[in-house]
Protein backbone atom coordinates (compact mmCIF):
# COMPACT_ATOMS: atom_id res chain seq x y z
CA UNK A 1 0.00 0.00 0.00
CA UNK A 2 2.02 3.06 -1.28
CA UNK A 3 -0.40 5.75 -1.42
CA UNK A 4 -4.38 5.82 0.45
CA UNK A 5 -7.07 5.15 -1.89
CA UNK A 6 -9.02 8.07 -2.08
CA UNK A 7 -12.01 7.51 -3.92
CA UNK A 8 -15.27 5.27 -2.48
CA UNK A 9 -14.02 2.57 -5.40
CA UNK A 10 -10.91 2.50 -4.12
CA UNK A 11 -11.97 1.49 -0.55
CA UNK A 12 -13.82 -1.04 -1.58
CA UNK A 13 -11.51 -2.74 -3.75
CA UNK A 14 -9.20 -3.07 -1.00
CA UNK A 15 -11.59 -4.61 1.28
CA UNK A 16 -12.92 -7.20 -1.20
CA UNK A 17 -9.58 -8.47 -2.35
CA UNK A 18 -8.25 -8.32 1.24
CA UNK A 19 -11.03 -9.41 3.31
CA UNK A 20 -12.00 -13.19 2.44
CA UNK A 21 -11.34 -16.74 3.38
CA UNK A 22 -7.70 -17.81 2.52
CA UNK A 23 -9.06 -20.46 1.16
CA UNK A 24 -10.56 -19.14 -1.63
CA UNK A 25 -10.56 -15.71 -3.56
CA UNK A 26 -12.21 -12.76 -3.11
CA UNK A 27 -16.06 -12.65 -3.13
CA UNK A 28 -17.86 -12.14 -6.73
CA UNK A 29 -20.33 -9.00 -7.62
CA UNK A 30 -23.11 -11.62 -7.31
CA UNK A 31 -21.85 -12.70 -3.46
CA UNK A 32 -21.46 -9.50 -2.63
CA UNK A 33 -25.41 -8.37 -4.29
CA UNK A 34 -27.04 -11.42 -2.36
CA UNK A 35 -25.60 -10.36 0.95
CA UNK A 36 -26.34 -6.81 1.10
CA UNK A 37 -29.57 -7.26 -0.62
CA UNK A 38 -28.74 -4.97 -3.75
CA UNK A 39 -28.09 -5.72 -7.33
CA UNK A 40 -25.09 -7.17 -9.13
CA UNK A 41 -25.24 -4.09 -11.65
CA UNK A 42 -25.13 -1.62 -8.52
CA UNK A 43 -22.11 -3.53 -6.88
CA UNK A 44 -20.25 -3.44 -9.74
CA UNK A 45 -20.89 0.27 -10.44
CA UNK A 46 -20.03 0.81 -6.83
CA UNK A 47 -16.38 -1.24 -7.45
CA UNK A 48 -15.67 0.50 -10.92
CA UNK A 49 -16.56 4.12 -9.32
CA UNK A 50 -19.37 4.56 -11.87
CA UNK A 51 -21.21 5.30 -8.84
CA UNK A 52 -19.42 7.58 -6.73
CA UNK A 53 -20.92 6.39 -3.11
CA UNK A 54 -23.73 3.91 -1.92
CA UNK A 55 -27.20 4.69 -0.42
CA UNK A 56 -26.35 5.23 3.40
CA UNK A 57 -28.20 1.89 4.21
CA UNK A 58 -25.72 0.17 2.13
CA UNK A 59 -23.13 1.57 3.38
CA UNK A 60 -23.92 0.62 6.51
CA UNK A 61 -24.62 -3.05 5.08
CA UNK A 62 -20.75 -2.95 3.58
CA UNK A 63 -19.18 -1.98 6.89
CA UNK A 64 -20.92 -4.46 8.76
CA UNK A 65 -20.23 -7.52 6.50
CA UNK A 66 -16.39 -6.51 6.42
CA UNK A 67 -16.22 -5.74 9.81
CA UNK A 68 -14.92 -2.08 9.24
CA UNK A 69 -15.36 0.92 11.43
CA UNK A 70 -18.34 3.36 9.90
CA UNK A 71 -15.80 6.00 9.04
CA UNK A 72 -13.44 3.95 6.89
CA UNK A 73 -15.08 5.15 3.57
CA UNK A 74 -15.26 8.76 5.03
CA UNK A 75 -11.94 9.51 6.81
CA UNK A 76 -8.69 8.49 5.09
CA UNK A 77 -6.98 8.49 8.47
CA UNK A 78 -9.20 5.71 9.63
CA UNK A 79 -9.13 4.01 6.23
CA UNK A 80 -5.35 3.79 6.36
CA UNK A 81 -5.47 2.46 9.62
CA UNK A 82 -7.72 0.17 8.78
CA UNK A 83 -5.98 -1.31 5.83
CA UNK A 84 -2.33 -1.57 8.03
CA UNK A 85 -4.36 -3.84 10.01
CA UNK A 86 -5.84 -5.78 7.65
CA UNK A 87 -2.48 -6.25 6.00
CA UNK A 88 -0.62 -6.70 9.40
CA UNK A 89 -3.33 -9.74 9.98
CA UNK A 90 -3.02 -11.04 6.63
CA UNK A 91 0.62 -11.40 7.05
CA UNK A 92 0.33 -12.79 10.21
CA UNK A 93 -1.79 -15.39 8.65
CA UNK A 94 0.27 -16.34 5.97
CA UNK A 95 3.46 -16.80 8.32
CA UNK A 96 0.70 -18.97 10.73
CA UNK A 97 2.34 -22.39 10.79
CA UNK A 98 -0.08 -24.41 13.11
CA UNK A 99 -2.31 -27.06 11.89
CA UNK A 100 -5.46 -25.05 10.89
CA UNK A 101 -5.45 -21.53 9.60
CA UNK A 102 -7.65 -18.88 11.83
CA UNK A 103 -7.53 -16.93 8.14
CA UNK A 104 -10.08 -19.17 7.10
CA UNK A 105 -12.58 -17.86 9.07
CA UNK A 106 -13.31 -14.53 7.70
CA UNK A 107 -15.16 -13.67 10.99
CA UNK A 108 -12.05 -14.28 13.25
CA UNK A 109 -10.18 -11.53 10.62
CA UNK A 110 -13.98 -9.14 11.69
CA UNK A 111 -13.57 -9.91 15.57
CA UNK A 112 -9.70 -9.24 15.31
CA UNK A 113 -10.05 -5.61 13.93
CA UNK A 114 -12.82 -4.81 16.00
CA UNK A 115 -9.99 -5.31 18.79
CA UNK A 116 -7.80 -3.58 17.29
CA UNK A 117 -9.85 -0.40 17.65
CA UNK A 118 -10.74 -1.07 21.31
CA UNK A 119 -8.64 1.22 23.82
CA UNK A 120 -6.24 -0.62 26.24
CA UNK A 121 -8.18 -0.86 29.14
CA UNK A 122 -11.19 -2.16 27.01
CA UNK A 123 -8.66 -4.82 25.24
CA UNK A 124 -7.49 -5.72 28.83
CA UNK A 125 -10.51 -6.24 30.04
CA UNK A 126 -11.60 -8.66 27.14
CA UNK A 127 -8.47 -10.45 27.49
CA UNK A 128 -9.89 -10.90 30.87
CA UNK A 129 -12.65 -12.22 29.63
CA UNK A 130 -10.94 -14.74 26.88
CA UNK A 131 -9.15 -15.86 29.87
CA UNK A 132 -11.96 -16.90 32.36
CA UNK A 133 -14.00 -18.39 29.33
CA UNK A 134 -10.88 -20.69 28.32
CA UNK A 135 -10.30 -21.13 32.07
CA UNK A 136 -14.31 -22.41 32.35
CA UNK A 137 -14.09 -24.63 28.98
CA UNK A 138 -10.85 -26.52 30.21
CA UNK A 139 -12.27 -27.46 33.85
CA UNK A 140 -14.12 -30.68 34.08
CA UNK A 141 -17.85 -30.74 32.99
CA UNK A 142 -19.34 -32.06 36.30
CA UNK A 143 -16.91 -29.30 38.47
CA UNK A 144 -18.19 -26.22 36.15
CA UNK A 145 -20.45 -23.65 38.05
CA UNK A 146 -23.65 -23.98 37.38
CA UNK A 147 -24.86 -20.89 34.77
CA UNK A 148 -28.72 -20.69 36.37
CA UNK A 149 -28.88 -20.26 40.07
CA UNK A 150 -29.88 -24.03 41.86
CA UNK A 151 -33.78 -23.36 43.24
CA UNK A 152 -33.81 -22.64 46.97
CA UNK A 153 -33.49 -25.37 49.52
CA UNK A 154 -36.35 -25.89 51.69
CA UNK A 155 -36.26 -27.61 55.03
CA UNK A 156 -39.42 -29.84 55.49
CA UNK A 157 -41.02 -30.31 59.27
CA UNK A 158 -39.97 -26.09 60.71
CA UNK A 159 -40.26 -24.92 57.08
CA UNK A 160 -37.33 -23.38 57.97
CA UNK A 161 -35.81 -21.05 55.10
CA UNK A 162 -32.50 -19.24 54.93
Amino acid sequence: MSTSPTTFAEKLAFLIETMHPASRGPYDDEELAQVWGVSRQYVWQLRTGRRAEPRHSVAMKIVRFFGVPEDYFVDDDVTVAVMRQIQDLIHRRDGFTGESDPGEDVELRRLALRILSLSTDEREILSNMVDKLSAYEAGPRGRRPRRKPSPPTRVDGDHARE
